[in-house]
């Protein structure tokens, strides 16, 4: 596991690098009225393909988040970050409010006491709080995501509970191995992702965006580039956070397919390695040597709205995380909707 003076050099490096592009919120903001709330599950059951269901490694994901300027008024805003404004553009800037629990399981789920070798992916749960701000810029075509994580990993995330009551329920096989778990860790991190469009729409039909972003903190430190292509009827990705309108001028209803491919440089992962405090504690914890720490990923799917309403469902997968594991696949259904004015 890297030290912790290495992991605080690379932080403050990333940190270093955005402060040209992004500065603390202010007051003046210019806010978008309404609120919305987004419910997102993620399971490795989720697959096209139901032979190759799995039930390993990133096994599933509860996020709920709260769409609101309501979250304007905490003092998080002052960690949170926007694109520097010009006179002569207007911005939007949305903020949220999240919460989430993800669970991580090894391959095989029916021993209690897992030998060390080979290597496999440990038990680990993380359940965390964050708040974020989406900065749009709809005249120039990009947009800024800034997002503040307080989680914690091991028992106190409750994903042993979870899936245990979740597989005698639907009857599958009982997980055997909470017992290794990660122990207690605190886990704060920091995402920052920027987007903008590659190219001028050349067709009203196709979308292709850039993206680039980092995550710095104790969960996980890393940074990604990748594109997003979206195919059908959609409205402007950039003039929102949350792309459902009911202006003059914009769809009502939207049908579209979306692809997005990316490439991530890892520094380090305290749910394979343990956390910051107490993940040497831990012998099924992976040391860093065993890590792959450039990852491929694929995100695909589709997506159907109507009016402040949106369904969409995607699949994801992701290149080999460490020296004897597997390529994984999971899927999301998630579901976004106005709540309030």
């Amino acid at each position: 596991m890297p030290t912790l003076p290495r992991r605080v050099w690379w932080m403050f490096m990333v940190l270093q690098a955005t402060n040209g592009l992004a500065q603390s919120v202010t007051p003046t903001d210019s806010l978008p009225s309404g609120s919305f709330l987004q419910l997102a599950w993620d399971n490795d059951a989720f697959q096209l393909r139901a032979k190759n269901t799995s039930d390993r490694y990133y096994t599933n994901g509860i996020h709920i988040k709260h769409i609101s300027n309501y979250w304007r008024r905490w003092p998080t805003r002052y960690a949170l970050l926007k694109i520097a404004p010009k006179d002569d553009r207007t911005y939007t800037y949305q903020y949220d409010f999240g919460v989430g629990q993800e669970i991580y399981t090894p391959r095989n789920l029916t021993v209690r006491n897992r030998p060390l070798y080979p290597n496999d992916h440990p038990y680990a749960g993380y359940l965390y709080v964050s708040w974020g701000l989406v900065t749009t810029d709809p005249i120039g075509g990009r947009k800024l995501t800034s997002r503040l994580s307080l989680g914690v990993i091991g028992p106190m995330s409750g994903a042993a509970e979870v899936q245990q009551a979740f597989h005698l329920a639907e009857n599958f096989k009982e997980p055997m191995g909470w017992g290794t778990q990660m122990p207690n860790d605190p886990a704060i991190s920091y995402f920052v992702g920027y987007e903008t469009r590659l190219f001028p729409k050349f067709s009203p039909i196709v979308d292709i965006i850039g993206r680039v972003d980092a995550n710095i903190g104790m969960l996980s430190n890393y940074a990604t580039m990748g594109t997003l292509i979206r195919f059908g009827r959609f409205n402007d990705y950039f003039l929102n956070a949350t792309g459902l309108y009911t202006a003059p001028g914009t769809h009502r209803f939207q049908f579209y397919a979306t692809l997005g491919t990316s490439f991530r440089a890892l520094l380090d992962n305290s749910i394979l390695q343990g956390g910051w405090f107490n993940g040497g504690e831990n012998y099924y914890a992976l040391p860093a040597v065993e890590l792959k720490h450039f990852l491929g990923l694929i995100d695909f799917g589709g997506v159907i709205a109507y009016k402040n309403a949106q369904l969409s469902f995607t699949q994801s997968l992701q290149t080999v995380q460490f020296k004897s594991g597997l390529d994984h696949q999971w899927g999301r259904i998630s579901f976004l909707f106005r709540c309030g004015r």
